[in-house]
């Protein structure tokens, strides 16, 4: 009985320690994200280093500062680091897609390059994405998101939407139908509540055998839609929800995307609002 509080206590501290020291991963991740933007690629390097290797970081802070490294050791001429930089990165998220917003072919052969070699099953699919999303939305209905492929339409078989209430630590599935040929219509039930909440989400599109093709956002980092009080309260939403934590997902030759969100609501970790582009 000791032992087993003594590990309950031992649990405890570690999850209190890694609460404290992740504002510190995350302002080391903005101060190189400064950096990199100011052009100063060798101080950025130099800043997020430590991010990466703070264990205590989340995955998404982790991967990001990875990225923005590669990325300045590419644009610096090192191109062996930018390699190092670009695998480290694939292996803590086998799915992820390039950010880079410069638009760079050679960037993007690069990455691809390397991803081919890192992650065997990712193919070389072109596919694009464009999603659209309301502001928020109302407890107890539904809310409509619209998907459309702006390249590649012919190789998607399902567009799914994979959402969770903000602090579920799983997401469910909700499948889109077709609109047109390149357009589909996800509605996702959202459950009744007293109090106003927000809905987590990243899209998918998939091809034979749910290979992904394509994403938007992701399950570390995704998109959030603030929802109003409604629709009553009733059973908790979280007792018939499912826990899926831990898969990893693997990304056959995504492109990338381009994501519309005007969400008023944008947690740690999740895209910024408005007009971004995800694809290199």
């Amino acid at each position: 009985m000791r032992a087993a509080a003594s590990a309950l206590v031992a649990v405890a501290v570690v999850a209190v320690a890694a609460h404290a020291d992740a504002p510190d991963a995350r302002a080391r991740k903005a101060e190189g994200e400064r950096l990199f933007a100011d052009q100063e690629y060798a101080r950025a390097v130099k800043a997020l280093i430590p991010v990466t290797r703070d264990g205590n970081a989340a995955r998404a802070v982790r991967v990001r500062a990875w990225e923005l490294i590669a990325l300045a050791r590419y644009i610096d001429g090192d191109l062996g680091g930018a390699r190092d930089a670009f695998e480290r990165l694939l292996e803590a998220d086998p799915g992820f897609q390039l950010r880079d917003t410069s638009g760079s072919p050679r960037i993007r052969a690069f990455f691809d390059k390397i991803r081919a070699e890192v992650v065997p099953a990712a193919a070389a699919s072109d596919v694009d994405l464009e999603h659209a999303a309301p502001r928020g939305a109302i407890a107890g209905g539904k809310v409509e998101l619209d998907v459309r492929a702006t390249r590649g339409a012919d190789e998607v078989r399902a567009v799914v939407v994979l959402y969770r209430r903000l602090g579920a630590l799983g997401y469910r599935e909700q499948p889109a139908r077709s609109a047109a040929d390149d357009r589909w219509r996800a509605a996702v039930p959202l459950p009744g509540a007293r109090q106003a909440y927000a809905v987590e989400y990243y899209v998918e599109a998939r091809g034979t055998a749910g290979a992904v093709l394509a994403r938007i956002a992701s399950p570390d980092t995704p998109l959030s839609i603030p929802v109003g009080a409604g629709g009553g309260g009733g059973r908790p939403w979280y007792g018939r929800w499912y826990v899926i934590t831990g898969a990893a997902v693997l990304a056959a030759g995504a492109t990338g995307a381009v994501i519309w969100a005007a969400s008023a609501q944008v947690d740690d970790g999740s895209l910024p609002p408005g007009r971004v582009t995800v694809t290199p």
